[in-house]
């Protein structure tokens, strides 16, 4: 009976420990354990210069799911000022995906909730990512880009450089690989009208 005791004190004491800085609880399993390392340190640091948590909650895509029901149950664990990054990614099969950010109003006026979630390659860091190639990577990479992108708003908001952050010229590497992919599609359409009115 003690050693059950003192097992469930480790377990809660790790549980509020990562609970204390920003986690990433990725139900749906779909992050790498590199990534987790890289947003958990993000999280900590974020956490620990600002007082801010940003949290990563993934949930599987089954029947009747909703996003904000999941997120609500994680949010009466947390004390804000809170962020938490919610997804369930796509089941390709049938299914719809669902994605939002869900904040404390302290910690919602730190960051511009839409641009991150914007669809357009020049302001969006997750969606772009997301509607690019069908696979369990692009949730690694857009995920990853979109916690670093809040949690760089909520730091510069508060004039605080993370040590953490992946920075925006892993960010910029990736809208110029967007750029050239929409340039070359462009391009050929460009090339097939030319050639259409050509043979008329």
């Amino acid at each position: 009976m003690r050693v059950f005791n003192i097992l469930k004190s480790g377990f809660i004491a790790a549980l509020l420990n990562i609970c204390a800085y920003g986690a990433v609880i990725d139900n749906a399993n779909i992050i790498s354990e590199a990534v987790e390392i890289k947003l958990n340190s993000i999280g900590k640091e974020l956490k620990s210069k600002t007082g801010v948590s940003l949290d990563l909650l993934t949930a599987e895509n089954i029947k009747g799911i909703n996003l904000k029901d999941i997120a609500s149950s994680h949010i009466k664990t947390l004390q804000a000022p809170y962020v938490v990054l919610a997804i369930i990614p796509k089941d390709f099969s049938s299914k719809a995906g669902q994605l939002d950010i869900f904040a404390s109003n302290d910690a919602l006026a730190l960051f511009d909730k839409e641009a991150v979630l914007s669809p357009f390659p020049q302001t969006g860091s997750i969606i772009p990512l997301l509607t690019q190639n069908k696979g369990k990577d692009i949730y690694n990479s857009s995920m990853l880009n979109g916690y670093a992108d809040i949690a760089d708003q909520i730091a510069a908001s508060k004039n605080i450089i993370l040590e953490n952050s992946i920075g925006s010229q892993n960010r910029d590497t990736i809208n110029i690989f967007r750029y050239l992919i929409y340039g070359s599609i462009i391009l050929v359409i460009i090339v097939l009208i030319f050639r259409k009115f050509n043979k008329g």
